[in-house]
């Protein structure tokens, strides 16, 4: 008899504290959401995701937490570590490698000397460049003449 009264007082009271949640405030949502199972509650805490399961014991209710399966979260952890390094190692073979890196200094390879044109030759260059100029200006001087001549 007492063990169903405190399941009614319990049952009014969970029933009751949203409504009682809404008084204080309206916007604010309440911290815990409670789902009845068989041998009780079961309480989802809205802020950080925990479940607990409560029960009726000898002294009153009692909530316990539930374990989470750490196993599982253990191996999708391992799964999705395992995927990425592939997906790391098939976006590193769709690049092409870099160009091979040029030597530090470039050794001197025959037939690279630098060959300066001795004095004699500059001289014929610098004859070469004088006549041909001498001809140029000769050839305008003509042709300014022409125009004067016909206009």
């Amino acid at each position: 008899m007492i063990r169903l009264a405190s399941v009614l007082v319990v049952g009014v009271l969970v029933s009751c504290a949203p409504v009682l949640a809404q008084d204080k405030d309206a916007a604010a949502p309440s911290r815990y959401t409670f789902n009845r199972v068989d041998d009780g509650f079961v309480r989802l805490d809205n802020s950080n995701g925990q479940v607990a399961h409560c029960s009726q014991r000898a002294v009153g209710w009692a909530c316990e937490t539930v374990p989470e399966d750490r196993k599982a979260f253990e191996n999708e952890i391992a799964r999705l570590t395992d995927e990425n390094a592939a997906l790391k190692k098939q976006v590193a073979n769709l690049k092409d490698p870099p160009p091979p890196r040029p030597p530090a200094t470039v050794p001197p390879q025959p037939g690279d000397e630098l060959n300066v044109p001795g004095t004699k030759n500059v001289d014929r260059l610098m004859a070469f460049v004088g006549t041909a100029w001498h001809r140029v200006v000769d050839m305008v001087t003509t042709w300014q003449k022409d125009v004067k001549h016909k206009g």
